[in-house]
């Protein structure tokens, strides 16, 4: 799977230079020879980003419904025989501006391992070609699909194929791994994840993780991944390095996971303020302060090993996929935040708007009474969000004049 995404991302590249060239008063100062147009993208390019990603069933971790192309892997005797692919997923959007919103991805079809690059390429020259070029907002794959539906997309595609797309395969999103920890590798070596709150790599204090990061690539010479939840993987480690790797970090005052509370685990804040300017409230440097309110929360209700999904983002532009979390805080201005719950650990499901300009001190009070109710009436083993939707969202009055989408 590595080696395919590796090969949509290598041919899928643009091939020609024309996008990174300076002009001056009409003229080319980066080169004197014409431009040739892309083979896929000719002399357009696409109106917007476009995310492609491959996962699991059973291990959604790079979260494919919010992305615009993803590919779910079928398997069949421990082989793949091929993938699932969604389309039009997107989280950015603006607040008061409705025609702009988060959006899962829609199914498309089955295509085998062979398929895969082909069927990209059309996808993509559906967008290129049918992408709003005028309304930068909405310039998005998933606005286009939103507008024209997914009949019409599947059929763009097909005509670019020249064949009928496969109906997608019986499939079910059943979980998410963040990964951390001890694992096998597969290759007689392992990988070790490491948890990162809200991804900030740091020494603070007595905490040194920046340095334990440091000292351990150095010297044992491992390689690195990096996670969609913000985590670090450190890779192809022998096993004779595994205990000199727990040293490290223990010696720099990094505690394992195990010691991590599942709510401060499973959170998740974009850099907001002051690295970002789209930001219009705190989000990283807030989220913490948040997250110890709840873990007492949390332990005083009996509630505090149950795996709840909370994000918080500066702005609504979502780049830490807060729509699908179970309770989310998205920045409305500074100091005050949309709450949405309801949503699910496996990114299938979109939050509903709960509240609307809470300020930060106030988050935790506000959904405190719908934590009270799932401690109360929930079933064995239900997730919050599940809670939430079967028993029903009544947002409160602050939250009347912005609809859920």
């Amino acid at each position: 799977m590595i080696a395919l995404a590796t090969l949509i991302r290598d041919q899928t590249l643009p091939k020609s230079t024309s996008y990174h060239d300076i002009w001056v008063e009409g003229v080319n100062v980066t080169r004197e020879v014409e431009p040739v147009p892309d083979p896929l993208y000719g002399d357009r390019y696409l109106p917007r980003k476009f995310k492609i990603s491959f996962a699991f069933p059973d291990d959604n971790c790079t979260d494919l419904h919010s992305n615009d192309l993803g590919f779910f892997v079928i398997e069949q005797d421990g082989e793949i025989v091929g993938y699932n692919i969604v389309v039009g997923g997107g989280f950015g959007s603006t607040h008061g501006k409705a025609e702009t919103f988060a959006r899962l991805a829609d199914d498309l079809g089955f295509v085998t391992p062979e398929e895969v690059l082909e069927v990209t390429h059309a996808i993509i020259k559906v967008q290129r070609d049918h992408g709003n070029r005028e309304n930068r907002k909405r310039s998005r794959l998933k606005y286009l699909i939103h507008d024209r539906g997914i009949a019409w997309f599947r059929e763009q595609v097909e005509e670019r194929l020249g064949r009928k797309l496969q109906d997608s395969a019986p499939m079910e999103v059943t979980g998410i791994h963040d990964h951390l920890g001890w694992h096998d590798q597969g290759d007689g070596r392992l990988f070790y994840g490491v948890f990162i709150e809200n991804g900030r790599i740091k020494d603070e204090g007595d905490f040194r993780l920046r340095s334990a990061l440091r000292k351990i690539v150095e010297k044992l010479r491992v390689n690195v991944h990096l996670t969609m939840q913000h985590n670090l993987l450190l890779t192809d480690v022998l096993p004779e390095q595994r205990d000199e790797i727990e040293g490290i970090l223990r010696s720099h005052g990094v505690k394992p996971y195990a010691e991590v509370t599942n709510v401060r685990r499973y959170a998740m804040a974009c850099p907001a303020l002051p690295t970002c300017p789209l930001a219009v409230a705190e989000s990283e440097r807030a989220l913490p302060a948040v997250v110890d309110q709840l873990e007492v929360e949390l332990a005083e209700m009996g509630l505090g090993s149950e795996d709840l999904t909370v994000r918080m983002t500066g702005c609504p532009n979502g780049c830490a996929r807060p729509y699908t979390a179970e309770i989310a805080f998205v920045g409305r201005s500074l100091g005050k935040y949309m709450v949405y719950v309801g949503g699910n650990a496996e990114g299938t499901r979109l939050g509903t708007v709960y509240a609307d300009l809470v300020p930060t001190a106030e988050l935790l009070s506000t959904v405190k009474p719908l934590l009270e109710q799932y401690r109360a009436g929930r079933l064995d083993g239900e997730p919050f969000g599940d809670f939430l939707v079967r028993t029903g969202i009544e947002p409160l009055p602050s939250a009347a004049p912005r609809a859920a989408r």
